[in-house]
C-alpha cells in the first residue's frame, strides 16, 4: 500500500517536476563577470550611549554617535550559471570614518566631543536574481546575501583622551576597541552593456548592511582598570559605482 501511495504522490508530481526542470540550453557554467569600482558609504548611526558596565556616568548619559561617511573601492565577483540567477562575491575595502559623541554637555557652549578613528573592511556574498531578457542592454537585478564586517585601526581621539584624564576617570593612556559583525546584507542594481556583443558593461548598485558591534573603552584608574562599554549601529547604505568585464 504505501508503494502504491508514494507511486500515486509521484505520478501527481511529475507535471509540476517536468516544468520546474531547466532547459540545458539555459544553463552556462563558464559566464563570469569581474567588477572594479568605487564604493561611497553613507553610515546609518544610531544613539547609544557610551555607559559603564553597572553604573551610568551622567556626562554620557543620552548621548548617541556620529560616524562620518566615506570613499574607497570595491572589487567582485559573479558567476552566472542562468540567465535570472547569479552569484556574487565582494569585497569593500578599508573606509576611514571618525566618531563624534553627540548630545555630550561636559564642554559650556559645545553638545559634542571628538571620540575616535576606526577603519572597516566588507565582505559580502550575494544571491543575484535577474528579470530581464539576455538580450537587453540593462540588466537591472536584487540580491540577498550575508555581510562580515571588520573593525580595526581603532584609536582614541587625543580630545577624548584629554577629557578622560581632566575628568578625574583615567590616570593615562585610554584605548579603544572594536570588534567585527556578522550580518545580512540586500542589494539592488544594475548592470548596463556598452552594446550589443560587447562584454563591457557599467554597474550601479545600492546596498544595505546589518552591521553592528560593541566598543569598549579600557582606561587605567589607581585601582587596577575601568571600562566605557557601547554599542556602534554601522549599518552602512553604500553606493557603488564600477567597470565590469564578461568572460
Amino acid at each position: 500500500m504505501k508503494k502504491l501511495k508514494l507511486a500515486a504522490s509521484l505520478a501527481l508530481l511529475s507535471p509540476a517536476l517536468t516544468l520546474a526542470q531547466i532547459p540545458v540550453s539555459d544553463v552556462d557554467l563558464t559566464r563570469f563577470y569581474v567588477r572594479l569600482g568605487a564604493s561611497f558609504v553613507y553610515p546609518d548611526d544610531d544613539n547609544t550611549p557610551l555607559k559603564y558596565y553597572v553604573l551610568q556616568d551622567w556626562e554620557f548619559y543620552r548621548t548617541g554617535w556620529d560616524i562620518d561617511e566615506n570613499v574607497t573601492w570595491n572589487i567582485s565577483g559573479v558567476w552566472r550559471p542562468l540567465p535570472y540567477l547569479g552569484v556574487e562575491a565582494m569585497y569593500i575595502g578599508s573606509p576611514d570614518h571618525s566618531l563624534t559623541i553627540t548630545n555630550f554637555r561636559a564642554h559650556p557652549g559645545r553638545d559634542n566631543i571628538e571620540f575616535g578613528f576606526f577603519t572597516t573592511s566588507s565582505a559580502n556574498l550575494f544571491v543575484n536574481w535577474y528579470w530581464q531578457d539576455e538580450s537587453c542592454l540593462g540588466q537591472p537585478y536584487i540580491g540577498i546575501g550575508v555581510n562580515y564586517t571588520d573593525f580595526y585601526d581603532d584609536e582614541l581621539d587625543p580630545e577624548m583622551q584629554r577629557y578622560l584624564k581632566t575628568s578625574g576617570m583615567a590616570t593615562g593612556l585610554s584605548k579603544l576597541g572594536i570588534g567585527h559583525s556578522w550580518g545580512a546584507s540586500a542589494q539592488i542594481g544594475i548592470d548596463w552593456r556598452l552594446g550589443h556583443g560587447r562584454r563591457w558593461l557599467i554597474n550601479a548598485a545600492a546596498m544595505y548592511t546589518d552591521a553592528d558591534t560593541d566598543a569598549v573603552v579600557t582606561f587605567p584608574t589607581r585601582p587596577g582598570y575601568g571600562r566605557l562599554y557601547s554599542d556602534i549601529e554601522y549599518n552602512p547604505w553604500t553606493l557603488n559605482l564600477g567597470i565590469t568585464y564578461e568572460f
